[in-house]
């Protein structure tokens, strides 16, 4: 809980007590320390979660970026009730925190997944066919 005279709650995690009741200038947040690909330590909270979904969602975004913002754009505007029972992907809550983070994309996660949930590779036919013998 955070705010005016805001209570630590820990160890309550992940049901609260019915009769707990925020105040005035009171609300709910959490807060996540991790280490970076770099080795440098970093934390995240809900609140720069959610600036950084708010810029995919409403922010101007092309190529591949663009594309993989499509599923997060899709997920958030789900009614509620429907998003609540709709995963992301780990890579698509990876873009999501790299953009609260740092505000761009700055390493891409080892699923990273087209529509098809594979790789996206565009020569993929040419492979194909390249690794067929010929005919004489």
């Amino acid at each position: 809980m955070i705010g005016p005279d805001a209570a630590y709650l820990k160890g309550w995690g992940p049901d609260f007590p019915e009769d707990v009741e925020l105040r005035e200038g009171q609300r709910w947040s959490w807060t996540v320390s991790f280490t970076d690909p770099a080795g440098g330590g970093k934390g995240l909270s809900h609140t720069e979660v959610l600036d950084g979904l708010t810029r995919i969602v409403y922010g101007e975004h092309s190529g591949s970026d663009g594309w993989q913002y499509l599923a997060i754009r899709q997920w958030f505007t789900e009614p509620s009730d429907a998003r609540q029972a709709l995963s992301l992907s780990t890579t698509h809550q990876s873009l999501i925190c790299q953009q609260a983070l740092y505000g761009k994309v700055v390493f891409r996660t080892p699923d990273e997944e087209s529509m098809s949930g594979k790789k996206l590779d565009f020569f993929s036919e040419q492979r194909l066919t390249a690794a067929e013998p010929e005919e004489e």
